[in-house]
């Protein structure tokens, strides 16, 4: 007799084999790679140059923040460097009180378009 477990796991194999078409709460990872894949055949281009392209671009990001400027994109968002502030915490393991220092951080700020476009009707 199968376990709960391992019927579970026969179940979605089944259904992936199947190829359906429902939509889980869990979605699928975009890496790198496919968004090359993707960037190459939208743009007509080839894998090379596809990942030169987004290299670039993060190469282009990541520089603009260090310099301190904000990244603005039409449509998709803004990324910006912001500086949280001091506080005091406490560690979970020991109760210990502690104080953790400000620090720069990276802020993503969705544009309407990519937040209109992801929103659930």
């Amino acid at each position: 007799m199968a376990t709960k477990k391992e019927s579970t796991k026969k179940e979605a194999s089944q259904k992936q084999a199947q190829g359906s078409t429902t939509k889980t709460s869990t979605s699928a990872l975009v890496g790198r790679d496919q968004l090359t894949r993707r960037i190459a055949q939208d743009a007509n281009l080839s894998q090379k140059q596809a990942q030169a392209a987004l290299e670039a671009t993060i190469v282009t990001i990541r520089e603009a923040l260090q310099e301190g400027d904000e990244v603005r994109l039409v449509g998709f968002g803004s990324f910006k460097v912001r500086t949280s502030s001091a506080r005091s915490g406490v560690n979970p393991r020991t109760g210990q009180k502690l104080e953790i220092p400000a620090k720069d951080r990276v802020r993503f700020s969705p544009g309407k378009e990519l937040s209109e476009a992801v929103v659930k009707k």
